[in-house]
């Protein structure tokens, strides 16, 4: 179940290292389930919940979400060796916050407790602009 990070924005992954380390210091193990991802595969999974089976797991178009420029990550807890995303979300959000990273927790339309993000003081109109190729 463990997601590679190949695609991951490299300052953020030395985020997601030391979010990684403070987590196991406080005795809370996890496993990355999602890093980067596609245009594609984001488009698949907005489409959850709306033109193919199963529940709605995210607002975001491809494009329009900062996985798909290797700025996000979801996450599971494991606990007794199994995977599962019952765990201390509020302290996953509190060390999340220390790491400098955003927590899908503190969202009020869509909360994705999974998810933490780093936008590097961005927003998500001037990535996709960035990544058209434009200043």
């Amino acid at each position: 179940m463990s997601a590679s990070r190949v695609g991951l924005d490299p300052e953020f992954a030395k985020k997601l290292d030391l979010f990684e380390k403070k987590l196991a210091d406080s005795g809370i193990k996890v496993v990355l389930t999602w890093g980067y991802r596609s245009i594609e595969s984001q488009n698949q999974l907005y489409a959850k919940g709306r033109t193919a089976p199963g529940s709605i797991v995210t607002n975001a178009r491809g494009g329009y979400s900062w996985h798909n420029f290797g700025l996000a990550a979801d996450y599971a807890f494991v606990i007794d060796g199994k995977v599962t995303w019952n765990g201390p979300w509020p302290l996953f959000g509190k060390i999340a916050r220390q790491c400098g990273l955003e927590w899908g927790g503190d969202w009020k339309k869509f909360t994705d407790r999974p998810h933490v993000q780093w936008t590097k003081g961005k927003t998500l109109a001037q990535m996709r602009a960035a990544a058209k190729g434009k200043p």
